[in-house]
This record gives C-alpha cells, structure tokens and sequence, in this order.
C-alpha cells in the first residue's frame, strides 16, 4: 500500500509539473492531444499569435437553421468549394462604438443583429461599448482592451471623408476575416467589423419607410460578416444597391442559413 501510494504521488508530481511547463510554453494541456503537430498561427501586425484553441463544446449553441427557401446567395470566402463560417459551437461576441450614433437609432443594431442571429441559429453576445474606432485595418488580437482571443466583432459609424469607401451611395461596409483553425487546414470566420455612415443612415430615420431601410442595411453588413457577398439579383437585401427591400428575400435567408450551419471546430 505504501509503495503503490508513493508511486501514484510521484505520477501526480510529474503531470503538475508538465502541465507547468506547458504553460511557461506558452501551450495549454490542450496542445498535448496534438503532440507533433504544432499549433496553428497567425501573423497579426508583425506579431505571430497562436490561433486561440476552440472551447469545450458538447454541440451547437442554437438549433441549426434548415434551408427550406431557394433563391440567389454567395459567399464572401469559399474553401474546398465549401463556404467559410463561423464556428457555431462558440459565440460572435461584438461591441458597439456610439461616436457618431445619429439620433434616432433607438434598437436598431439589436434588432438588425438578432434578425441575423434568427436566420443563422448562430449566437451573438454583446459584450458593451467600446471606444475602440471601427477600422478593417484592426488588429485581430488586442489582449490589452479586449482578453485572450479573438478581438469581438465592431459595429460603429463614420463618413465618407474618414474612410473614402463610404463615398456616394454607399451607406456602410462589413466583413471578417477568414483564419485557420487551430489545427489542420479547416478555415473559419473570425471577429468582424461594420461601418455605418452617420450622415446616410441619419437622412433614412425620419420616416417609417426609412427606418426600416436603415435597419435593412445593418442587416445587409452583418450579412456580410457571417459570409454573405453582395448578389446581383433586386430581390435580395444582398443585392448591392438595394434601396427598397426591408426584410430577407429567399435566397438571402437559404444563404444565411448555410453559413451558420458550419461545423463546429474540433477540439
């Protein structure tokens, strides 16, 4: 009995002290179900950062979307002929920066973000304001404002003479950026960003008509963040010049459920 206690006391002593070094490694117990295959990186700014490792996850965080519509859709990132997506055993955690907020807005972005989340079954949690500036030269790791791990997705607002894409009839801009997982090849959707023109969504709100076009071009961006690409067809708020449409068209909805239908990554 002492031999066999003292056996399994020295056994504990070693997995602390590798699971310690692990760390000082900058690697996580994780890592050891993967020895010989090293983690993924990222070349954030001129820093390289190890792709964050997926959660523990038993499934989906919400029910998958069934497509049961049919119309015209694409992706804005596409690997092996499959769309890239988000992983929707973990969720799009986004802030919000009110600078620039035209009055009026009211519920507007959570409504907009909520109607995605409906036609996805993917999760958004806002995580609060932030007085970080809505850029899509940002940084995809910011440990310092915002923890480990992938920086949330950013909806704030703008012009045409800070961000020249803004210019003429275009009234905002959205997108993520498509990143390996942790290990092996698999591509997935991370973080996001969404521009909104202050001065184009002002002039909608005055009336009911307009609200409800506003409201559509948010959906349209964060559209666009969960993979959607702009199509050419008039009945789809996908369609790049859409100046009528305020709720999804069929091919928008069958899209949106496709993107958030991906796998979930594997731990």
């Amino acid at each position: 009995m002492t031999a066999r206690g003292g056996f399994w006391a020295t056994f504990l002593v070693f997995v602390v002290a590798a699971i310690v070094a692990l760390q000082f490694a900058g690697l996580e117990v994780a890592d050891l179900r993967h020895l010989g295959t090293p983690r993924n990186a990222l070349l954030d700014g001129d820093t390289e950062v190890r792709v964050p490792l997926p959660p523990a996850s038993s499934g989906r965080l919400l029910p998958e979307v069934p497509v049961t519509t049919t119309g015209n859709y694409a992706f804005m990132f596409e690997e092996g002929g499959e769309p890239v997506r988000f992983d929707p055993c973990r969720p799009i955690h986004y802030v919000y920066n009110a600078a620039g907020e035209p009055a009026g807005i009211g519920d507007l972005i959570a409504e907009s973000v909520q109607s995605v989340s409906t036609a996805t079954g993917l999760q958004f949690v806002f995580d609060g304001p932030t007085d970080e500036v809505a850029s899509f030269d940002r940084r995809l790791f910011q440990p310092d404002r915002y923890g480990e791990g992938f920086a949330p997705m950013i909806i704030g607002w703008s012009n045409e003479a800070a961000i020249p894409e803004l210019a003429g009839s275009i009234t905002g801009l959205g997108g993520s950026s498509s990143v390996t997982g942790a290990w092996g090849d698999d591509r997935f959707l991370a973080s996001g960003t969404v521009i909104l023109d202050t001065k184009d969504i002002a002039g909608l709100l005055g009336t009911v008509a307009g609200r409800t076009l506003a409201r559509a071009v948010i959906m349209h961006e964060l559209a666009h963040v969960v993979g959607l690409a702009h199509v050419a067809d008039p009945t789809e708020i996908m369609n790049a010049s859409n100046t009528s449409l305020s709720e999804w068209g069929p091919g928008d909805l069958a899209g949106l459920a496709i993107v958030g239908g991906g796998p979930c990554e594997a731990s």
